[in-house]
Parts: structure tokens; C-alpha cells; sequence
């Protein structure tokens, strides 16, 4: 009984706290970092209010693993992306494209470790950054999405699909405040997917229909998240929700046929993104035509909305 009772504790103790990622721990500002002492005791090592210097992180002059309370994980993780944000204003204005990437995937990446409502309400502003450094040279987002990565993640696809919403959104001119709306939408539609397993989503297997079920799930996931944020426009979360769904209603999860014209210019963007990404991890890429030639098919078979098709294939040109 009394082992039970200190395994129980200790669990307890260790819920309470989370491994912080090491290449941000010179970010955290205002939340206090702890080391992990004898057992599940844990120590401060870095009170709130000062920095660790990048230097000390990068020449291993702390510890091996810190760790955040989970009570301040919010707050930590907006201060991750204050300083994220400020380093892609520099990356934008010295028009370093591929820092800018890195920048941004990794921002959206650490925002979706913790998805909570605190933390995805910060990323308009991120948003706002790249529509008003690209809306100057629309040219600049194609060079943007060209630029692939090592690994193929939710975040990564989700970035790719913001670049591909902003052009769009450009080429239709769309006034600046539904530009910004249409990249978050873009950037936060595949949300829901923080909440499945990583092996599953990284599968280099078909997948079977207990797991499958679980990915066609995440459109109500993502919906449950983003309902819980603050956003002023609720294109957010029915974007979110609705981005699988098909006009003759062969989609899921509702398979609806009354759908947002928001979710239904990134559900063209998402698979076009999909398909020719060749970071994928069970099939190899579609080179753009083969892509709009496939997607085509749907668009025929009442899939697809045929002219937001139309208007995509003209902002790729």
C-alpha cells in the first residue's frame, strides 16, 4: 500500500511538469525553468524574469533536460513566440526566404505541441507579419512554398497551405482583412491532427480502418479546439471542420453539401499540398500538373467547386 501510495505521488509530481524544448530555452522570459533533482523532486533553475543567454544553451552550460511547470506552459510558450515572431520580421526584411520557413514551421510547430486556446490565439499575429511583408511582392510566396523541409509534419503541411491561401487570396483580391483570415484559416485547418497519435500520421503503412477512423475524427477535433479561441470570425473553425467535406456530400465528417466557400478553397489547397509535397512518408510527389489534373477528376464529379478550381490554377501561374 505504501508503494503504491509513493508511485502515485511521484506520478503526480511529474505530471505537473514538461519537458521544455531545449532549442527554446534561451526564449522563456517570464516563466521560471526547473531542473530535475533526486527522484521526481524537481529544482528552480532559472527564476521568471531573466533569460538563459542562447550562448550557455549552445555550448551545453545547462542542464541536459529543464522543465516547465504545466501551469505556465501558455504563457512560456507565448513568450517562445514573441521572440519567433520578432526573429521572422528580421528574416522578412532581409528576404531570407529559407530562415523564414524554418522560422515559421518551427513557430507553428512548437504552437501545436500544446494547442490550447491561449496559445493558438497568438498566431494571427504571426499571420499578419507574412501578409504584410508578402502582400508587397506576391511573387515571393511561390519561391515560399517551394522551400521543403527534412521532415514531413502537420506543421509543415499547414504552412504550405497558408502560402498557397495568401497567393490566392491575392490573385483574387481580396481585401487585406480576408487575406489575413483565409491564411489562418489555411494555417490552423488541419489542427485537429495535434490530437492523434504521431505513428499513425507518420505511417509509412496503409493504414488500418480502426486508424483511419481516428484521422477522418480530426475535423471535429480541430473545431472543438478552435471553438474554445477567441477568434473574432468563425471562418476559423468551420474551415476547420468542413475542409473534407465534398458539394455532392461524399465528405466527412457531415458529408454535407452546404459548405463555407473558405473551407472550400482550402479543401483544394490541402489536397493539391498533399499531393505534391515530396516529403510525404507513404508515397512519393505529383508534380504540379499531374496534381491539377487529378484534383480535376473531383471538380467533375461535383467534388470540388469548378470555379475556385479555376481561380487556383490562375494564382499558380
Amino acid at each position: 500500500m505504501l508503494v503504491w501510495l509513493a508511485l502515485e505521488l511521484g506520478n503526480k509530481m511529474q505530471t505537473n511538469y514538461i519537458k521544455a524544448r531545449r532549442s527554446n530555452l534561451y526564449l522563456y522570459q517570464t516563466v521560471p525553468l526547473y531542473y530535475r533533482a533526486i527522484g521526481d523532486k524537481f529544482g528552480i533553475y532559472k527564476p521568471s524574469g531573466i533569460s538563459l543567454k542562447e550562448m550557455r544553451v549552445r555550448e551545453n552550460l545547462v542542464p541536459s533536460e529543464l522543465y516547465l511547470k504545466k501551469t505556465d506552459k501558455a504563457k512560456g510558450t507565448r513568450d517562445v513566440q514573441k521572440a519567433f515572431n520578432k526573429q521572422l520580421q528580421s528574416d522578412l526584411e532581409s528576404n531570407n526566404l529559407e530562415n523564414v520557413k524554418k522560422t515559421v514551421v518551427n513557430l507553428v510547430d512548437e504552437m501545436f505541441s500544446e494547442p490550447s486556446s491561449g496559445v493558438l490565439e497568438g498566431l494571427p499575429n504571426t499571420v499578419n507579419i507574412i501578409v504584410g511583408e508578402f502582400i508587397k511582392d506576391p511573387e515571393v510566396i511561390k519561391n515560399f512554398w517551394h522551400i521543403s523541409d527534412k521532415d514531413y509534419t502537420t506543421a509543415l503541411h499547414s504552412v504550405n497551405v497558408m502560402a498557397l491561401a495568401i497567393r490566392y487570396a491575392i490573385s483574387r483580391r481580396f481585401n487585406k482583412t480576408n487575406i489575413k483570415l483565409l491564411g489562418l484559416c489555411a494555417l490552423l485547418h488541419d489542427v485537429g491532427k495535434t490530437q492523434i497519435d504521431n505513428d499513425i500520421l507518420t505511417a509509412t503503412r496503409k493504414l488500418s480502418d480502426k486508424e483511419f477512423a481516428k484521422i477522418k475524427f480530426h475535423p471535429i477535433q480541430g473545431y472543438n479546439l478552435l471553438k474554445r479561441c477567441k477568434f473574432s470570425n468563425p471562418e476559423v473553425k468551420l474551415t476547420a471542420l468542413q475542409h473534407h467535406e465534398k458539394l455532392d456530400g461524399s465528405g466527412y465528417p457531415n458529408r454535407l453539401t452546404h459548405i463555407s466557400e473558405f473551407a472550400q478553397i482550402i479543401s483544394i489547397l490541402d489536397c493539391f499540398e498533399a499531393l505534391t509535397n515530396d516529403d510525404r512518408p507513404y508515397r512519393d510527389s505529383m508534380i504540379p500538373y499531374n496534381a491539377l489534373d487529378l484534383i480535376k477528376k473531383e471538380v467533375i464529379a461535383g467534388k470540388f467547386d469548378k470555379n475556385i478550381y479555376a481561380k487556383f490554377i490562375y494564382s499558380l501561374s
